[in-house]
């Protein structure tokens, strides 16, 4: 089959997690023997509209020269035209949409056509909240019924609010299918439109950590291989530096790492700095004695990647709508210190899951990692059989 695989960024500028499950997708499609187009926003200015390559995950095309900002996060008329015209030209027999911030998807969708080919992954609350993860400013979580008088509190979009959330209850309903990467998503997705619909279901992203690069040579050194084979505990963190993403708990295991790092045993910490943005780095003077700042990796090689750690520290406390790295380290047979945060309280029970209270510490969440080998094995999705259930719908 053609297919158009739409998301806000793509490879070559991968960028968030709807990125890697968009990417991931294409490279299932392309090795089934798709025709796969994979189209973004580019953040590289250009000459043209946009500009097309070859990538190991299909075609790749960015649309140049439109810039992100609130006023065009739901209708951007620029980018409906340049998506509409690459559709028109592809007319591919299925189309996947991502994360589609800033891309004018909402206009195009207003084709019936398009919307009956159109499999949409709700990867947060884009299609249900005006800023996306039901949260408000001061990072609590919200519990408001969307409109115009309960979402002034968060963002402010002048004689849009009606037309927003009636266009996206059209399009959801009236799709060919809405997943769901997990299943508090979809029950907060029920009960913000106040009710099921027969095209919505729960599909698990694809966590399983794998490596498809066959030329071992071009790989990085794993981090926090050297510590681990030294006899150190080494835990990695995977985000940014916020409360939000539960870092004071991060910083106790670097503080009790480095305090350690001149003794045999104890914690060592690897940050993956993914940054905020390309070549915007988060912890570039982090790097000290118990703890390793490693470069970000791509999910082309995350078994790779993480096959150095231990755990994996996911201790979130905003709702997290999967929390993908957590499940990848799962699948590797890692355990990981989670929050039960929105879908992460999904994986509690599992081998390996360790659920940290606000009463732990360091020395008690250690203790939890050694008595958690317990459990069902974690079931994780792999590439191809996400790409399988996905063209199935």
């Amino acid at each position: 089959m053609k297919v158009v695989n739409i998301n806000l960024h793509f490879y070559p500028e991968s960028i968030g997690g709807a990125t890697v499950v968009a990417e991931k997708l294409s490279w299932g499609l392309t090795l089934a023997g798709h025709d796969v187009t994979n189209v973004y926003l580019s953040r590289t200015p250009g000459n043209q509209d946009f500009q097309a390559i070859i990538t190991p995950f299909g075609r790749s095309i960015g649309i140049n020269n439109i810039s992100a900002s609130p006023a065009n996060r739901f209708y951007n008329p620029a980018a409906t035209s340049i998506l509409r015209e690459i559709i028109d030209v592809v007319n591919p027999d299925r189309i996947f949409v991502h994360a589609v911030q800033h891309m004018g998807v909402h206009e195009l969708m207003r084709d019936q056509a398009l919307r009956e080919r159109s499999c949409i992954i709700a990867h947060d609350f884009y299609w249900a909240c005006l800023q996306g993860f039901r949260n408000l400013p001061d990072g609590s979580p919200c519990n408001l019924v969307p409109g115009k008088d309960s979402c002034g509190q968060c963002a402010w979009y002048p004689g849009l609010t009606e037309r927003i959330y009636t266009s996206s209850r059209e399009i959801l309903t009236e799709c060919r299918a809405v997943v769901f990467p997990s299943m508090y998503l979809h029950d907060e997705y029920v009960r913000i439109l106040g009710g099921d619909s027969q095209n919505f279901l729960v599909q698990a992203n694809p966590d399983k950590a794998e490596n498809i690069i066959s030329d071992p040579s071009v790989l990085p050194l794993v981090p926090g291989l050297n510590q681990g084979l030294s006899g150190k505990a080494v835990f990695g963190f995977v985000g940014g530096p916020g409360e939000t993403k539960g870092w004071g708990l991060v910083r106790k295991f670097m503080q009790r790492a480095h305090e350690m790092a001149a003794e045999p045993i104890g914690p060592h910490v690897v940050l993956f700095d993914i940054g905020r943005s390309i070549k915007a780095p988060w912890y570039p003077a982090m790097d000290k004695p118990g703890v390793t700042v490693a470069s970000p990796f791509h999910w082309s090689f995350a078994s790779q990647a993480l096959s150095g750690l231990e755990v994996l520290l996911m201790p979130s406390r905003v709702r997290e709508s999967f929390g993908l790295a957590a499940r990848e380290a799962l699948s590797l047979g890692k355990s990981c210190i989670i929050r039960p945060s929105g879908a992460l309280a999904e994986i509690r029970g599992y081998r390996g899951v360790v659920e940290a209270t606000e009463e732990d510490t360091v020395d008690s969440l250690l203790e939890k990692v050694v008595n958690c080998g317990f459990g069902k094995e974690w079931p994780a999705t792999s590439i191809e059989e996400y790409a399988q259930k996905l063209m199935s719908r």
